[in-house]
């Protein structure tokens, strides 16, 4: 189930069709993804739609909203929160794909990274050579048989390149994935890095460097999960020390910047019921500001 909100009443998206929203080569798009997946907490939710509306102002684009936001307030087991959310994913697929093929710039806000499962076999179908930039504590390598929580978020990466069938493609592929960030690795994740052709970019002086050769001359795709930051910048569900401190984030975004950014995605940020006039949103927002285009 669909909604919308801050979108032309004359083409809805009450199911997500790919043939409203995004169908202008002129404009870019936003798509909040608010269903809740997976994730110990409700939280999300209200940050994603936050998130996708100061997206929209800053670049000056209709806002689509995908699910209705339904969560069960406590972690799924993967089989279940796959079955709960299969319509909405298939809808954010099918979103997914038709705006990186007819939208100057697509950005997507997801409650919980689960939901890249989705969006990131669609990236591989429209841009089969693009590069993944996963800025991320976690790797989310997992597979049904190495998960040793059975939250799907953590097996979202390894669904999206193969690793695992769950019905909504696994074109991605594991050579195109540059990980940056990641410090959170099991050892199942640690042995997938090793024996195969993903990047880990390790963080240090050299980061921006390394980045900059591995990403050069391609089109790019950003994942950017909240956990990446130092614990304390914002709220999210799993808090990791030694994150990215808001300068390097920044550093990181020019970085990237600097090739063909074809779209964003953001996950994992947390609602503040403290945070009066949604500061974390526009501080995420603002860091990530050099990939977004100018309006």
């Amino acid at each position: 189930m669909s909604t919308v909100v801050d979108q032309d009443p004359a083409c809805p998206l009450p199911q997500a069709s790919p043939a409203c929203g995004g169908s202008d080569p002129g404009r870019p798009t936003v798509t909040a993804f608010v269903d809740g997946v997976s994730g110990h907490n409700d939280r999300a939710r209200r940050a994603t739609i936050d998130l996708a509306k100061a997206l929209g102002r800053r670049i000056e684009a209709k806002v689509g909203v995908i699910g209705e936001g339904a969560s069960q307030g406590r972690s799924l087991g993967w089989r279940a929160a796959l079955h709960q959310a299969r319509q909405e994913l298939d809808a954010l697929a099918e979103t997914t794909e038709h705006s990186l093929r007819t939208a100057t710039f697509s950005a997507f806000c997801l409650t919980r990274n689960a939901a890249a499962l989705a969006t990131l076999p669609a990236v591989a179908r429209a841009h089969p050579d693009a590069a993944v930039v996963w800025l991320g504590a976690h790797p989310c390598l997992h597979t049904p048989t190495t998960t040793r929580t059975g939250d799907l978020s953590g097996m979202a990466l390894g669904a999206a390149t193969g690793l695992w069938q769950s019905g909504h493609g696994g074109e991605f592929a594991l050579s195109n994935v540059v990980l940056v960030g990641a410090r959170d690795l099991d050892q199942a994740e640690k042995h997938i890095i090793a024996n195969s052709p993903i990047r880990n970019i390790p963080t240090g002086p050299r980061m921006q460097e390394e980045l900059a050769a591995t990403i050069a001359g391609r089109e790019v795709f950003v994942h950017f999960s909240a956990d990446v930051l130092q614990p304390g910048i914002v709220l999210t569900d799993y808090q990791v020390a030694n994150g990215l401190t808001i300068d390097t984030v920044v550093a990181t975004a020019r970085t990237l910047a600097a090739e063909r950014v074809i779209g964003l995605q953001l996950s994992e940020l947390e609602h503040d019921p403290t945070d009066r006039f949604n500061t974390s949103a526009q501080l995420v927002v603002e860091m990530l500001s050099p990939l977004l285009p100018r309006p």
